[in-house]
């Protein structure tokens, strides 16, 4: 993949992720699970981003620091 390509593609992976796991489950009846209350909902979005941003502070760390 190229240098070009990439911080597109991340952007379009990036919202696909944001639709299925935090705005999907907050607003999207398609989504919402009626044996889970509104807290529950909450508090599964909130985990979904920790997780997220986690995982880009990893891939961040792998990557080492920016040459300049």
């Amino acid at each position: 993949m190229s240098e070009q390509t990439k911080p597109s593609r991340y952007m379009q992976d990036l919202d696909a992720w944001a639709e299925d796991q935090v705005i999907g489950p907050l607003i999207d009846p398609d989504f919402i699970d009626p044996q889970e209350d509104e807290a529950e909902r909450v508090a599964r979005v909130k985990k979904a981003i920790r997780q997220k941003v986690l995982e880009s502070y990893h891939n961040g760390q792998k990557a080492g620091p920016r040459k300049r």
